[in-house]
């Protein structure tokens, strides 16, 4: 798959900047940002984004809550989310991938390899059969 366009929903304005300037230079993308569920599943719907990388908790609504509804919407489903959050148990992942996700990275992450991150369960994603 090929990634050009990236909607970050992150609340948290420094991990933004770190993760923008991440997927900028390291990966290549143009990355839009969104700071809540409403906002995210707004802007998915009007720019169709390659990959959604979301926060689990943002304002409003939760990334979970943002997950289930894109992968509901006949439109918006086929596009690959990885949650990238704090929420690291193995019941918070298991709840995200059972949403839709593709994948999950925890926070902190680190800013030299999270393209490459991101890339390999994409990679891996589309070597699984379904």
């Amino acid at each position: 798959m090929v990634i050009r366009k990236v909607l970050l929903a992150e609340d948290d304005e420094d991990i933004q900047k770190v993760a923008q300037i991440s997927l900028q230079f390291r990966g290549g993308w143009e990355v839009d940002l969104a700071t809540n569920g409403e906002e995210c599943l707004a802007k998915a719907a009007q720019n169709r984004p390659d990959l959604i990388l979301l926060d689990c908790m943002m304002p409003q609504m939760d990334g979970y809550e943002a997950c289930r509804r894109l992968k509901q919407d006949p439109s918006l489903r086929d596009i690959p989310v990885i949650f990238l959050t704090a929420k690291s148990q193995e019941r918070e992942v298991k709840k995200g991938l059972s949403l839709g996700a593709v994948g999950y990275l925890i926070k902190p992450f680190n800013p030299m390899t999270l393209a490459e991150e991101i890339q390999q369960i994409l990679l891996t994603e589309q070597e699984t059969p379904s």
